[in-house]
């Protein structure tokens, strides 16, 4: 039976609900705002149309640049109208900090810079990156003379910094009554993992926050952020529901191992295009937002011991080996590449295929990738056959944080008695009464 506390809960986020679908004035950058932090099966609704019309039209609003960040960050590492976008971000990183000397709109607009940024990170053209990055740099600066900065605000503006890597990016405040916002942020990677001790401590000041009978007015925004706190308490609670209390359902590889270091991910990739370069950078960058070790090339080109030796400590060293998996890459993996192309994916999946093989052929360290549904023909053959994970879908990319975070989306309930059951024909039954022929 539900606890007092467990129904002031669920009435409480009942509200925030309520709140947030009966908000006025909210536009297509909120609703995928929303969408993505509280996910598409809290806040479903079909934004096909509405963003092709977007893409299409190239009607231009920072508001709109914002929709497109948001609308890439929930296709991310896919983006079908990345052309679209890198020319949105061109087209906003040359409007002016101020419109007759009134700060323009976006500067005072904490969750249009975080989807303005979002679409930066999935751009996949650097120098669109660079420009666009100078450009946020610059609006942070206006920012930091506005007076009275709400701290939700200064929460997501920290989230801005963090998701560009920008220097001197704002700290993350610590006030007790923005525990949601921190909660809610570091949850979906936006903001930086911390100490256990401190993620504890926020989950106690979201109690308060969640079951008070606070006054205060919540606008679309910051009810969307406490409505996804509260669904990250939810997630982490015992499978009784009783809210609040840590977890103690975990897998038993989980409960064997204890909290353990962070997992390492290598991945290895050929180098296609620049296009296709950048989203495998992107992935990588969101599994570090989920809490993974994850490198690549490209944040390591000149390692001092040489490339061969790093790539064979890397893929002995790390939990996990990403494939991605591409035609180009299939070919290096088989030899059928030319001579003298692609040898940094020749050496890589060799050293695979040797280690698969001492394992006696037992694999669940290198998983092959996708990023497109049509690379899937191109599977080598020593993988065919082998689990893959398609992450231009969200569903796959959860499925693919899940099995390297060892967090089963479903875990076997307890094993039971087996009850005594009596066989039927026991001598208790009753018997037939004989037949009576009247003699």
């Amino acid at each position: 039976m539900s606890t007092g506390r467990e129904r002031l809960l669920s009435d409480s986020r009942v509200a925030l609900e309520r709140q947030i679908r009966t908000s006025a004035n909210v536009d297509f950058a909120d609703r995928l705002f929303a969408a993505w932090l509280l996910g598409v099966d809290k806040f479903p609704f079909d934004d096909t149309v509405e963003l092709q019309t977007l893409v299409v039209e190239r009607t231009r609003s920072y508001r709109q640049v914002a929709a497109l960040g948001f609308a890439a960050l929930r296709m991310s590492p896919s983006c079908s109208f990345r052309s679209e976008l890198c020319e949105a971000l061109v087209w906003l990183s040359q409007r002016p900090m101020t419109i007759v000397n009134t700060m323009a709109g976006f500067v005072l607009d904490p969750v249009a810079l975080l989807g303005i940024a979002s679409g930066i990170r999935c751009c996949g053209d650097a120098k669109v990156e660079e420009l666009a990055s100078n450009w946020m740099l610059r609006v942070l600066s206006a920012r930091a003379n506005l007076p009275m900065v709400a701290p939700w605000e200064q929460c997501l503006i920290a989230a801005v910094g963090y998701r560009l890597q920008l220097p001197n990016a704002s700290t993350v405040p610590s006030a007790p009554n923005i525990a949601d916002c921190r909660l809610a942020l570091r949850a979906r990677g936006a903001l930086p993992q911390t100490h256990v001790a401190d993620s504890r401590a926020d989950e106690a000041h979201l109690l308060p926050l969640l079951l008070g009978d606070s006054e205060e007015e919540l606008g679309f925004a910051r009810s969307v952020i406490r409505a996804a706190a509260f669904d990250v308490l939810k997630n982490g609670t015992v499978a009784s529901g009783v809210v609040g209390e840590p977890n103690r359902i975990e897998s038993r590889a989980t409960a064997e191992k204890g909290a353990g270091p962070v997992k390492k991910v290598f991945v290895s990739y050929s180098w296609d295009t620049d296009e296709h370069q950048q989203r495998v950078r992107q992935l990588v960058d969101d599994l570090r937002g989920y809490g993974f070790n994850a490198t690549m090339d490209l944040y390591e080109p000149n390692p001092p011991e040489g490339l061969p030796k790093w790539m064979i400590k890397n893929i002995r060293e790390s939990d996990y080996v990403l494939m991605i998996i591409t035609e180009t890459y299939r070919k290096r993996c088989e030899g059928e590449e030319e001579p003298g192309k692609g040898k940094g994916v020749k050496w890589e999946t060799g050293l695979m295929i040797r280690q698969i093989y001492q394992n006696e052929f037992v694999n669940g360290k290198f998983l092959p990738v996708v990023l497109n549904k049509s690379d899937v023909a191109a599977m080598p053959s020593v993988f065919a056959g082998d689990v893959y994970f398609d992450v231009s879908k969200p569903t796959e990319l959860e499925r693919l944080v899940r099995l390297m975070s060892d967090q089963p989306e479903y875990v076997a309930p307890p094993i039971g008695r087996v009850p005594v059951l009596p066989p039927r024909n026991s001598s208790n039954a009753t018997k037939a009464e004989p037949e009576n022929n009247g003699g």
